[in-house]
């Protein structure tokens, strides 16, 4: 049932909305990043599993597909931060440099 694959993807958007008021940064974290990308990342896993021929009701499909929304949800906030944090000091600097 290729529907099916919204479930996780679901599942996935709310670890990834929880994952954002749960830890820091969220000021720097744009507010559907994470929950979309959590949910992206739990329905290409689905969908690779269920390629490489799991079944629906396997429990590993469930474990790693949330694993990976998860995994999405806690890196996004840590890397993101310090990034945009370097790139707004870069653009202010270029700014005030050309005014």
């Amino acid at each position: 049932m290729p529907i099916l694959v919204l479930v996780p993807m679901v599942i996935g958007a709310a670890i990834g909305l929880t994952a954002r008021y749960l830890l820091p940064g969220r000021q720097w974290v744009g507010l559907f990043l994470n929950p979309a990308a959590s949910a992206a990342a739990a329905g290409i896993v689905w969908t690779i599993l269920r390629l490489a021929g799991l079944a629906n009701d396997n429990g590993w499909l469930w474990i790693a597909s949330l694993a990976a929304a998860l995994a999405v949800a806690l890196v996004l906030p840590r890397v993101l931060p310090p990034r945009r944090a370097k790139a707004d000091a870069a653009y202010l600097a270029q700014l005030t440099r050309a005014a």
